[in-house]
């Protein structure tokens, strides 16, 4: 999985920090880390892995080209918001049970609420729109009129910055969030969030394929084996036990999985269950 941070979180960071609010950006940085992990477990438990996050100041954005059913649409993109509501409604709990840590985690509330409840606006390329997505019938359509939407509402948070400057009351959020708007239904993502793990034996072989060889353990999680799957190889696992860093012996090899052997176990049974049980309840035992 690739990871990348785009620059106006950098942005909203050095704000945060210049005016004094370094333990609000501390408080943000996690309830946004804890709402792309809601996404990333939804994710996989549809069959999906994580291609690549790239993170803004309100989560990842969600790619026009994203392949992923209607049902994994809805249900990923509620998982993010939904993520952040858990975390706000325990942080609600323990101020009531110790009162005491108000002045040190209201900001982790109002991060948590604020990030769940502007994500779910139906506009691109916010959570919302994934939403959209999955229920239309139309997605190419939906994704068009919600990038308008998404265009109209970063004006009008832009005019909102701008009052908020002229009042001398300036909330820089309001003018990093209209240019995350803007910049994501303008532009859109440029690559797919998700990759769906039975989709994952596209070969571009017009540009060439390679042949190529992974040793896994057999004690590593199924889902492991799909961040070594893409178009640009081949790809045939070897899978061994032993061979640790406390061993110094070469690992025993126990058997081999093809691509087209993996999705099948994959399509079969849960992803977080290691290669050895995976193959066992698929079939493949040498």
């Amino acid at each position: 999985m690739r990871f990348r941070i785009h620059p106006l979180f950098y942005a909203l960071a050095l704000l945060l920090v210049l005016f004094g609010q370094a333990a609000a950006f501390l408080w943000t940085l996690a309830a946004v880390c804890l709402h792309e992990a809601g996404h990333a477990l939804a994710a996989r438990a549809r069959g999906y892995v994580v291609r690549e996050v790239t993170l803004y100041p309100y989560g990842a954005a969600m790619s026009a080209n994203e392949r992923m059913d209607g049902a994994s649409c809805v249900i990923v993109g509620l998982a993010g918001p939904a993520a952040n509501f858990l975390a706000a409604a325990l942080i609600l709990a323990l101020w009531w049970l110790f009162p005491a840590i108000y002045p040190f985690t209201h900001h982790f509330l109002t991060a948590n609420l604020a990030i769940a409840l502007f994500n779910l606006i139906p506009v691109y390329p916010l959570d919302g729109s994934r939403v959209v997505t999955g229920l239309a019938h139309n997605r190419l359509k939906a994704v068009r009129i919600m990038q308008r939407a998404g265009v109209a509402a970063s004006v009008v948070l832009f005019v909102l910055f701008a009052v908020s400057f002229a009042l001398k009351a300036v909330s820089f959020t309001l003018g990093v969030t209209a240019v995350f708007l803007f910049c994501g239904a303008a532009f859109g993502a440029e690559r797919d969030t998700y990759a769906s793990v039975l989709a994952a034996g596209r070969k571009n072989y017009l540009s060439g394929v390679r042949q190529r060889t992974v040793a896994i353990s057999a004690d590593a999680p199924l889902v492991r084996l799909f961040h070594h799957v893409d178009g640009r190889s081949a790809t045939t696992f070897r899978v061994v036990e032993g061979g640790g860093e406390e061993d110094d012996s070469p690992p025993k090899e126990l058997f081999t999985l093809s691509e087209s052997q993996l999705r099948e176990i994959a399509a079969k049974g849960k992803l977080s269950r290691t290669v050895r049980e995976s193959a066992a309840s698929g079939g493949k035992t040498e």
